[in-house]
């Protein structure tokens, strides 16, 4: 048998709070907040999450803005830094159309607007 638990929504915007606001992962929150299933925090933040004011996107770690590195260690370690940044990037963006190609090929629509493709007059 399943044991079911409510939560309020109080205590809802408080997990995502807490999530939005602390270094944490989903998983460390859950177990803080001793939630049953993790992906309850997933879930919530995309229902409170902009409630917050705190981009949800913006969860990955912050660093502090840095200065233009005057010492060639400093401008190596900036190097690297923005190396691993564009790697992040590209990564992302093909992800973006791993999601895109399997959109169009699931639903069987066209999602990418065609080069060279006419606008259709008013």
């Amino acid at each position: 048998m399943r044991i079911v638990k409510y939560y309020s929504d109080d205590f809802k915007r408080r997990v995502v709070e807490h999530y939005l606001n602390s270094d944490d992962s989903m998983q460390t929150t859950a177990d803080k907040f001793k939630l049953a299933v993790p992906a309850s925090v997933s879930q919530w933040v995309r229902k409170f999450g902009t409630e917050s004011g705190v981009p949800i996107m913006d969860k990955t770690p912050k660093k502090p803005e840095s200065q233009v590195p005057d010492t060639p260690e400093g401008m190596a370690r900036r190097i690297k830094e923005l190396e691993e940044a564009l790697e992040r990037e590209r990564l992302m963006t093909l992800a973006a159309n791993k999601i895109i190609d399997i959109a169009e090929r699931d639903l069987k629509i066209s999602i990418r607007k065609k080069s060279g493709a006419k606008q259709s007059k008013k």
